[in-house]
This record gives C-alpha cells, structure tokens and sequence, in this order.
C-alpha cells in the first residue's frame, strides 16, 4: 500500500507536503524549502539516468560539497565532468575529493575579471555574488573577491557538453549569458534554479533568462516534474509567472 500512495504522488503537488508531514511526525524540522529541494534533487537525477550515457560530459555550476558531481560520474563513469566553486575550503575539498575531475576555483559569470562574493559561514549553500541581505538577516556574511569567467572561455569547442546545472543563487542568468556558445553548440540539458526576487538583484528578468536559453539557444523549457511525464513545455508567459517552483529544466527540442 506504501508503494501505491508514494507512486500516486510522486512529482504531483502535494508531494512537497506529505514528504514534510512525514519527517515531521518521526521529529525531523526540516524546513520546508528544504524538503522542496530534496524532491528537485531527486527530479534533476531521474532526468540524468534518462539521457546521459556513459560517455557524457557534464558541468556542475555551484558545485558546493558535490552532490550533483557524484552522480554524474555514477551515470557517465567515461565522461570528462567539470566543477566550478568560488568558496575556498569547498573548492578544496573538490579537489581532493574528485582526482579525475576538472574543478576549477571561479565563480561562473557573463565576463572574465573579479567579483565580490559574499559567504554565508552559517549557510555557505546561500552564498554568491550579490550580499542578499534580506536573504537570512542577521547571519554574519564575509566578503571575498573572486576571479569570474565565462563557460564559454573555460570549455573548448572540441568538447560535447551534454548536461548542464546552475545553482548561483540569483546570478543564473548572468551565467546563462556566459554559457551561450556552448549551449548554442551543444543542445544540452540544463538544470537551473531560478527565483525573480534573486535574479532581479543581478539585472536578469525571467523574460531574459527565457530569451537566451530558448530563443538564442533553441531549448525548451519545463519544470522538471513536467519534463518527467512527457508533458508539454512552457511559454515564455507560464515561465516569467512561475511562483513557488525555483527549479527548470532547459532541454533540446522534441526532448
């Protein structure tokens, strides 16, 4: 019976809420957007079963401790898989943990130079380019400066790029802009988080960020639960007026 019901509402709406209501009841106080990212995890890993051979290449943007990086190299063992963290101890760790990866200490953006990046000691996973500070008042933040790149200056033409995850807390569309080359070449799938609150902060619409991955680029783009049932894409109108779902899937088109 267990089995029935968790089928019955897998990716549905109210799987957000029974998974939180569960925890709950066995004493865990997960927030609940923290619950919501569990299930997008889990959402972005069924679409890398779905379409990534063992050959793939893969781009972790926000790679944070590397749990994206883990499962791109459980589903492309034979693949060249890149990682990109700004945070000095995390990137460390990258390094010494992913030997037969590329990880690189940038923090991905649309133009090559230096930044301020903000780091959030208590929630390193909330740090980035912009202060945010209606994002978690009153945590103390700790400003860096960080080299910036383009994906497209750091990926060679030569390589087939074949999935795609952004998690730069706001700056998405601004590595969007940076990745048009690669993306225009490639057709791949890209995992995005994308809040207009955050993305504002950096001068990106939600109209903008849709122009560039699917007029510039000739993607669709789904939420990923959509994707996943073999439903039908959003219009620019359904993507810009998106609430409460911060996770998208670009994809190729008839994918």
């Amino acid at each position: 019976m267990k089995s029935i019901i968790k089928a019955m509402i897998k990716d549905g709406k109210v799987e957000s809420y029974a998974r939180w209501l569960v925890k709950r009841s066995r004493g865990l106080r997960m927030p609940f957007n923290l619950v919501k990212d569990e299930i997008y995890d889990r959402q972005a890993f069924e679409v890398m079963e779905r379409v990534l051979k063992p050959e793939s290449c893969c781009v972790d943007i926000g790679c944070h401790k590397g749990q994206f990086l883990d499962e791109y190299i459980r589903c492309s063992p034979n693949g060249t898989h890149y990682a990109f963290e700004p945070i000095p101890y995390l990137y460390g760790q990258l390094v010494e943990n992913y030997k037969s990866s590329r990880v690189f200490n940038y923090a991905l953006s649309d133009k090559s130079g230096e930044a301020s990046f903000f780091i959030l000691p208590d929630k390193p996973a909330l740090s980035g380019l912009n202060e945010r500070e209606s994002i978690q008042k009153g945590l103390p933040r700790e400003k860096i400066m960080v080299r910036t790149e383009r994906l497209d200056e750091v990926i060679t033409p030569d390589v087939k790029i074949d999935y795609i995850k952004v998690d730069t807390e706001g700056a998405e569309g601004l590595v969007i802009a940076g990745t048009l080359d690669t993306s225009k070449r490639n057709k791949p799938f890209v995992v995005l988080e994308h809040g207009e609150g955050s993305s504002l902060l950096f001068g990106m619409t939600p109209g903008g960020i849709y122009d560039m991955l699917v007029t510039q680029c000739g993607l669709n783009i789904s939420l990923l639960a959509v994707w996943l049932s073999n439903k039908s894409s959003m219009i620019k109108h359904e993507f810009s007026s998106q609430r409460g779902c911060w996770y998208f899937l670009a994809h190729p088109l008839g994918n």
